[in-house]
């Protein structure tokens, strides 16, 4: 059983750039922290052992290779993390997306993304624009999604919006231990 953990973006991929930031630089900064509570429960380690597993992604390796590098199990919680973008600056809210299914892997993975938004909006106080299918995602299909396990994709925020931005600043830590429960109680579901 492990907890796979990626930023969603690399060194060579900024992600969306807005207000001055990177989406990579904010999203391997969420990654760590969530990491950082998550080792605090139950002696969680970054390596193999008795205790949790905890797998990240590298900052230099792609989307690819990091699917390709990592071998979840239906024992496992996968997560990735990105920011929102849009041409409106006063777009907002936060959203998580899955893979669709009547399994219970796709039902878990649904309430997955849907606890993950929620503890977004009710931490940030911004809109919850809820969990959705990958099908509503501006790609269609979301590699990571497909992967063994529960899983999902979290939109932050906008990284466009300043007023999401701020409250994702002022509530960072918070955010993060939330992020971090969520998880928790998803491996324990499945463990």
């Amino acid at each position: 059983m492990a907890i796979y953990i990626s930023a969603g973006h690399h060194k060579k991929d900024p992600g969306a750039v807005a207000n001055g930031l990177k989406e990579a630089d904010l999203t391997v900064k969420v990654r760590d922290r969530v990491i950082q509570h998550l080792m605090g429960f139950n002696g969680a380690e970054i390596v193999e052992g008795d205790k949790w597993r905890i797998i990240k992604d590298d900052d230099n390796e792609t989307l690819a290779e990091y699917l390709k590098r990592i071998q979840p199990g239906d024992g496992s919680v996968v997560v990735e993390f990105h920011f929102d973008a849009a041409a409106n600056p006063d777009a907002s809210g936060t959203s998580a997306f899955y893979a669709d299914g009547g399994d219970i892997q796709h039902l878990r993975s649904r309430q997955f993304a849907t606890d993950m938004a929620k503890v977004t909006s009710n931490i940030l106080g911004i809109r919850n624009r809820g969990a959705q299918s990958e099908t509503q995602s501006h790609r269609g299909r979301l590699a990571l999604v497909h992967e063994p396990g529960i899983n999902c994709l979290v939109e932050v925020c906008f990284i466009t919006n300043p007023y999401d931005l701020q409250k994702f600043n002022e509530n960072f830590d918070k955010l993060c231990m939330g992020y971090a429960n969520v998880i928790r109680h998803y491996d324990d579901i499945i463990k």
